[in-house]
């Protein structure tokens, strides 16, 4: 719809103003710098919720395409109504490809203009606020060492310097640079051989075509079987990334309908709630909780420990919570209809339901959805090497038939702490729990038994062993984590009988009481699907293809609980005529699983699966064995953690100081180790919660936490290393990656290939030859030609590390470029001709001499390294120059002959050559000819012409005289052996010689 009127923009205040991208579509490329909040543009159209506007005053792209509002709420205002509008207005987007404009991912949505401003001056304060943050981090302050763990301190080796450049790569730059307006050219598809004969070349690979060739993509030209099944396989990938594209743009509208998605301004603060139980000057940043063992009171009280803080609204929630049905929050998201998984919706189930709307149910929901998004693949995974469900499935080849399954967080352990002053410290650990399901009477059921290499299996043990790094990285799952917190200190103060004011509860009540409504208690089921092909080559032809979307369905369900009534969190208060968690002992619940069924959807299945007896092993982890009462768990105690009105932790925001400091890399007392790791731990290409603003929290700075995130962040570092290491191997195939590197890196469409014989895959291998390269032309390769030169091969790993495979003629260039540094080269290779054996697999003398020839096959291959060198630098060389030909024959026994001439200008001819299959299935073949045993062209024969070409040379043969030789060897077997006197005398002769 077109659209003239002036427009100003009032959202993205605090963000540096709105991201503007190329296209309409959402998943179009982002232009680097954004439209400034205050700047004037002219509306050009109106489409969908996107304006195309044209710069009129102000800062940014001199056009593009932004997003006008969202959810009711307007990030572009009619010029008109400026003085109307608001400035900085919250809008929830989304990124990569599924979600749309933020540049987080992870936690699905994210504010455009958020809540983050760390570009605000921190005071004196919060300055010494934060030296006291980095000066107590990394030291053990609870009376517990953390132990030596040597996967945290990698050993590493230098690499040695290279003080000269192969000539073949200085070459190699010579000519690319000496060719580029050559390569401006369109080639030709077709070329005069030798002997003055034109040829037709194919399309793509610009070699001869035999006699099976297909239609080329234009008219009247031709391309091998070969090349068109890799026509073919781009034309599939194509219209896979625009399947992909309409999905994510669905999902994208799914999501913006049913206001899915975390925002993090939607955390709630807790100095008015402060205010509200008694602080007279509530805390502007952190709040804990001072517990009085004699007097059992509780007040608030401000922090600078992350370990003690509290959020005060998940906390008085809990509080409800469990005063009322003596338990944790709940939350399930199971499938509407059971029966028809494909189509049904998905209803959010909480327990108790008036917690649907507040700030513990957005929480939950959205902590489980995300747990979903990252089980179906629909994000890069938060850590270097995780796999999705999707991933699994196809590495352990489940992904061809239907499965159901469930995936739950939960508490592994949880204990209370008090400092000397008697703050509150809760300690949790968390994690994923997973259960295939099947389809039973009353709905989904679990299935008896959960496989260890299940896929959900998979992805849930790496969850729970990267928990803690991906709740530093992910806020949904930090708040997730938080409300956990929250939960355990709302347990213990039950279980203690602590007295609680009864205007904690009112202030609960009047919490839900003001809650709205749930406005999409029902959603639309995720999914996610991905495009397979086969294409199977034979003799040249293609024989087969296999090729559609996987349409089995894969189904994940499950929820939030934390299961708390399993810890005895009482025990460290208890006193005297009051048992320890009697309260929640009567009516506790002694499971953890949340799962669809007949009944109620947040009922756990333990409690069927229990009194059956047929518990599943090893996938049902039973955490009752964590005894809370022994004294060892309480022995240490942390230092005060609390203060006072008017202190400095009452009136800081250290979460502000810290994000200041760590954009600006300005720390005050903090260790360069510290330092690499709090950057690893953020990695801008994994972690969204630098976005938080003055609600982020810090990591806990004792030594027990920063090492056990030491631990993870350096078996990332190790697994990045390592993928630097094969990506610079010669056993590295682009489109065929190791279990190391991303799965999204593999081909889902691709030509069938027989299974290589060990002796191929090393002649594959061997073809790639290393060369040296100095510091001084590396940098001359960076920034001449590489720049020019289109990469075949560009991937980027989840921290967002591009790897890049670049082609110079015979060369092959591999080099990485890490967030915010220069692109390096890592190895150059020579691509020269596989080292084929030449070596029989049978006895000499095994095919008889008058044994005759029953068929025969042309073949055709790149010319190995060297010529391509050679050639490269004459002027004069052709196309076809760079084709080498070879044949096989076939006996009437069903011997295979393979008979060529060689680079040096010796010819060979040998009796079942090892590994001459998987030659044949990696050329090209030209022609066949059936059925010549009439022509009588014996084996005897076909020695005799070998003998008499083979006359190797110092200056080699070039390759049009190579191809004289396989084309007189083809015509003996269209016109059969030559009769004439002078043939049959040189025959005789060579046979005494021999």
């Amino acid at each position: 719809m077109a659209c003239s009127e002036l427009f100003e923009v009032v959202g993205g205040g605090d963000r540096g103003g709105l991201i503007v991208r190329t296209e309409l579509a959402l998943t179009s490329p982002a232009l680097e710098s954004r439209l400034s909040t205050g700047s004037i543009v002219k509306g050009l159209e109106c489409c969908e919720g996107r304006l195309h506007y044209e710069l009129v005053d102000g800062a940014g792209p001199n056009s593009g395409w932004i997003t006008m509002t969202l959810k009711d709420k307007d990030l572009v205002v009619s010029k008109s109504d400026s003085q109307k509008s608001t400035s900085g207005l919250k809008v929830s987007q989304v990124k990569e490809g599924i979600m749309d404009e933020s540049t987080s991912e992870g936690s699905g949505v994210e504010s455009e203009s958020g809540a983050a401003n760390h570009a605000k001056d921190i005071t004196p304060k919060e300055l010494e606020a934060m030296r006291q943050y980095e000066q107590k981090f990394g030291e053990s302050r609870d009376g517990n060492q953390a132990k030596y763990d040597r996967k945290s301190f990698p050993w590493g080796q230098a690499k040695a310097a290279v003080n000269k450049t192969s000539p073949e790569i200085i070459q190699a730059a010579k000519t690319f640079k000496e060719n580029a307006q050559q390569r401006r050219r369109k080639p030709r598809t077709w070329d005069v051989d030798s002997d003055g004969e034109e040829v037709t070349l194919c399309e793509r690979c610009f070699m001869p075509v035999g006699e099976y060739s297909f239609q080329g993509k234009e008219k009247g030209c031709l391309v091998h079987a070969e090349c068109v099944a890799q026509n073919v396989i781009e034309e599939m990938k194509e219209n896979e990334a625009k399947l992909q594209a309409e999905q994510a743009d669905k999902k994208l509208k799914n999501r913006l309908e049913y206001e899915i998605g975390w925002q993090m301004e939607s955390v709630p603060k807790s100095t008015s709630i402060a205010e509200r139980l008694g602080c007279m000057q509530a805390p502007q940043g952190l709040c804990c909780l001072i517990y009085d063992e004699v007097s059992r009171k509780v007040r608030v009280a401000a922090t600078l420990e992350p370990a003690a803080a509290i959020n005060l609204e998940y906390l008085i929630l809990a509080l409800k919570v469990r005063h009322q049905v003596q338990r944790e929050p709940l939350f399930s998201l199971d499938p509407v209809d059971p029966k028809n998984l494909e189509k049904t919706l998905q209803k959010k189930r909480y327990e108790p339901e008036w917690l649907a709307g507040t700030s513990v149910g957005d929480v939950m929901f959205h902590a489980d959805y995300f747990l979903k998004e990252l089980a179906l693949g629909e994000y890069t995974q938060p850590i270097a090497g995780m796999m999705s469900v999707f991933d699994w499935s196809e590495i352990l080849e489940k992904h061809n038939k239907p499965w159901a399954g469930r995936e739950w967080f939960i508490v592994r352990k949880a204990e209370v702490h008090l400092a000397e002053d008697k703050t509150i410290v809760p300690r949790v650990q968390m994690g994923v729990e997973a259960r295939e399901q099947v389809l039973g009477e009353n709905g989904m059921e679990d299935a008896p038994i959960t496989c260890p290499n299940s896929p959900l299996k998979k992805f849930a043990e790496t969850f729970t062993r990267n928990f803690d790094l991906i709740a530093e990285r992910k806020s949904v799952v930090f708040h997730l984590r938080e409300l956990a917190k929250a939960s355990v200190v709302a347990k213990f103060l039950v279980d203690s009988g602590a007295k609680l004011d009864q205007g904690w509860f009112d202030l609960a009540d009047e919490i839900v009481a003001a809650t709205s409504p749930e406005k999409f208690p029902e959603i639309p089921q995720l999914w996610n699907m991905r495009g397979l092909s086969r294409i199977q080559l034979q003799d040249g032809k293609l024989m087969d293809t296999e090729t559609g979307f996987e349409s089995n369905l894969h189904a994940i369900y499950g929820g939030v609980q934390f299961g708390l009534d399993r810890f005895d969190l009482a025990q460290r208060s208890a006193l005297p005529g009051m048992p320890a968690g009697s309260a929640m002992q009567q009516a506790g619940l002694q499971a953890m699983q949340l799962g669809p069924s007949g009944r109620p959807m947040f009922m756990p299945h333990r409690f069927q699966l229990t009194q059956r007896g047929d518990m599943p092993q090893g996938v049902d982890l039973n955490l009752d064995k964590f005894s809370l009462a022994e004294p060892e768990r309480f022995a240490g105690t942390l230092p005060p953690c609390s203060a006072g009105e008017g202190s400095l932790e009452s009136s800081v925001t250290l979460g502000r100081a810290f994000l200041k400091r760590f954009h600006e890399k300005s720390y005050l007392g903090l260790s360069k180790e510290h330092q690499s790791l709090l950057a690893s731990v953020f990695n801008q290409s994994m972690a969204d919660r630098l976005e938080e603003g003055d609600a982020f929290i810090p990591p806990d700075p004792n030594a027990a936490y920063v090492m056990k995130l030491k631990h993870l962040v350096n078996e990332e570092q190790m697994l990045l290393s390592t993928r630097k290491t094969l990506f610079f191997g010669r056993s590295f195939v682009a489109g065929e990656p190791r279990m190391e590197f991303p799965r999204s890196w593999a081909n889902q469409f691709q030509i069938a290939q027989p299974n290589l014989s060990n002796a191929t895959q090393a002649a594959l291998r061997s073809r790639l030859v290393p060369l040296q390269v100095d510091e001084a032309f590396q940098q001359s390769l960076l920034k001449d030609i590489l720049p020019v030169t289109l990469p075949e091969f560009e991937k980027a790993t989840e921290d967002g590390t591009v790897f890049r495979i670049y082609r110079l003629g015979s060369l092959e260039l591999r080099t990485v470029q890490e967030p915010g540094l220069p692109e390096t080269l890592g190895v150059a290779f020579s691509d020269r001709k596989p080292a084929w054996s030449l070596k029989s697999a049978n006895s000499p003398g095994h095919v008889g001499g008058e044994e005759k020839i029953a068929k025969g096959k042309l073949y055709l291959e790149a010319v190995d390294g060297e010529t391509r060198a050679r050639l490269d630098q004459k002027w004069s060389s052709k196309t076809l120059d760079y084709c080498h030909y070879y044949l096989v024959l076939e006996t009437e026994s069903g011997d295979a002959i393979v008979t060529e001439k060689l680079a040096d200008g010796s010819t060979i001819m040998v009796e079942n050559p090892e590994g001459w299959e998987d030659r044949n299935s990696l050329a090209k073949l030209l022609m066949t000819i059936e059925d010549c045993k009439e022509l009588n062209v014996t084996y005897r024969n076909l020695k005799l012409v070998q003998i008499n070409h083979n006359k190797p040379a110092a200056e080699g043969a070039m390759p049009s005289i190579r191809k004289r030789y396989a084309k007189m060897v083809m015509s003996m077997l269209c016109k059969g052996p030559r009769t004439s006197q002078k043939s049959r005398t040189r025959r005789l002769n060579t046979a005494k010689m021999s």
